[in-house]
């Protein structure tokens, strides 16, 4: 479906096949909140709020596509995020301007970001559960490798930095495979 059928059908109350191709969207929204220390049930929650919150402005009559629409979701989406994350106190102070109506170019969203967003699902599910946990905790959670390695039950430090070193290269092999050659 194009945009403006998507449109359309959500205008027209005909939103089963519109909100199929727009639950397309998900596995990108999903990585960027998993990649920001979310998790999958906040990922899918906010994901139903975007929607939500889409259709309510398709069906404004002022309503006018300035970007495609899954750039506008995307947007949504991280504005959604960026709220919760200020909620929990996660978050860096968040600038002023995010709290404005986002436009294509305030939401960063690019094809480069987008493929580049897909390649790190890729491999995030490619990697073990334990190198999944390792990354959450050290990149997303930012703790210490002494606290990983309490937590996941390594015998040493060491042992968990040997893990996390190991790990990143798995990913970096499998990012490079992934990644188009130019």
């Amino acid at each position: 479906m194009t945009d403006n059928e998507i449109i359309s059908a959500l205008k027209s109350g005909h939103r089963e096949a519109a909100l199929k191709e727009l639950y397309k969207e998900f596995p990108k929204i999903k990585v960027n909140i998993l990649s920001s220390g979310g998790d999958e049930e906040i990922a899918r929650h906010l994901f139903h709020d975007s929607l939500i919150l889409l259709i309510e402005k398709v069906n404004k009559p002022d309503f006018k596509l300035t970007a495609k629409l899954s750039t506008f979701l995307y947007g949504i989406n991280r504005f959604l995020w960026k709220n919760e994350l200020r909620k929990r106190h996660r978050s860096p102070e968040l600038e002023w301007k995010d709290t404005l109506i986002l436009t294509a170019d305030e939401i960063g969203y690019n094809e480069e970001k987008e493929e580049k967003m897909q390649v790190l699902e890729k491999v995030l599910n490619q990697v073990t559960e334990k190198c999944k946990k390792i990354f959450e905790l050290f990149y997303f959670k930012k703790e210490s490798m002494t606290d990983i390695a309490k937590k996941l039950e390594f015998s040493s430090v060491n042992s968990a930095k040997t893990q996390k070193y190991k790990c990143m290269e798995k990913a970096i092999q499998l990012a490079k495979q992934s990644l188009p050659q130019t």
